[in-house]
């Protein structure tokens, strides 16, 4: 009992929403059929399994060497509804999933394949983000670098890069093809977002998805079939992906944006402004002088983001906004549940 509570404790925010999208999606299959609900005990107890097992594999961050595909992908979310639906596939035995966890939409990227760049980024993220970062520093280094995964890909490996349209995932597609610069692995990069979105979007039905995170795990499974379709990159196309990531690390911006299909940099105050109208917004719905909960701010500002920052840079911003004078606090700012808000 102590190990799960300690696995679900180590939960990001990203990885809850998965584990409760898988739930839901069980529920769902399960709703009115007999059968199917006395089986909904045993999906939950081996998701519950593989929850301790995903925990474990990433602690350990082991590859297994006779791996035939190695997916990739810039998220945890994203790669835990991969990683599931390769199971329910019957294909985990040969295909494997992992995650590059970093969010490369917001902090430093300058430089960041040296050393001196990783060790900026680092510092902007112990200094400004409230998301754990209170482990020895080797074990962020190596968060922040994925170089040991890299190092463990098999030489017979194909490597799929599963991508989708945000700048999270633009710069981090031209990173991952820098550190692949020396292997002579096939690599294919596949826009799931783009797939789903061909298959399943009709002119009276659109979904736009902000980040693979969003996209349904039975979609995921649709599309799996795709992903090598378009081919490996050429050397030529790696070349210009390396070439482009290299003009990306010389950026000194720490905010970076999606617009008209590019990645921008902007500052880093950009969502201020819509950060106190969300606030604004949730305490006309209460009554005069009552605060509102960081958490709730949060949650309101991401739900309606055209853009994938996530939720930790959102906070980072509320508490600058209350250092600012903006905003007013009622508790203690060490993580986003822990103190509301109200404008000053």
């Amino acid at each position: 009992m102590m190990e799960i509570r300690k696995a679900i404790d180590e939960l990001s925010s990203e990885d809850a929403r998965t584990a409760l999208k898988l739930v839901m999606f069980q529920i769902d299959l399960a709703n009115g059929n007999k059968q199917l609900e006395e089986n909904i005990f045993h999906d939950l107890k081996q998701f519950y399994d593989d929850l301790l097992l995903a925990q474990n594999n990433e602690k350990t961050g082991e590859l297994r060497a006779d791996a035939a595909k190695i997916h990739i992908l810039f998220g945890d979310s994203a790669a835990g509804s991969l990683r599931y639906a390769v199971k329910q596939m019957g294909l985990s035995e040969t295909n494997k999933v992992v995650s590059f966890n970093d969010s490369y939409s917001i902090g430093p990227i300058w430089q960041l394949h040296k050393e001196e760049g990783r060790k900026k980024r680092y510092e902007w993220l112990r200094d400004h983000i409230n998301n754990g970062y209170d482990s020895p520093e080797d074990d962020l280094e190596e968060e922040v670098y994925p170089k040991s995964i890299i190092a463990q890909i098999p030489a017979e490996a194909s490597i799929v890069l599963w991508v989708g349209n945000n700048a999270h995932d633009y710069a981090g597609l031209r990173y991952t093809i820098y550190l692949l610069r020396n292997c002579m692995n096939k690599v294919f990069v596949f826009n799931a977002e783009d797939a789903c979105s061909r298959r399943f979007n009709t002119p009276d039905r659109f979904i736009d998805y902000i980040h693979l995170g969003e996209v349904p795990i039975e979609k995921l499974q649709a599309v799996f079939g795709e992903s090598e379709e378009n081919g490996p990159l050429s050397r030529e196309t790696r070349e210009q992906l390396e070439h482009e990531w290299i003009k990306l690390a010389e950026q000194q911006e720490v905010l970076r944006i999606w617009n008209d299909n590019k990645l921008v940099g902007v500052d880093e105050h950009y969502f201020d402004n819509y950060l106190l109208e969300t606030v604004e917004q949730l305490l006309s719905e209460k009554p005069k002088g009552e605060f509102i909960k960081a958490a709730r701010v949060v949650g309101q500002a991401l739900g309606y983001c055209e853009q994938y920052v996530g939720d930790q840079y959102f906070e980072y911003r509320l508490r600058e906004l209350i250092y600012t004078g903006k905003l007013e606090i009622k508790g203690v700012p060490r993580a986003m549940r822990f103190y509301s808000v109200r404008l000053k």
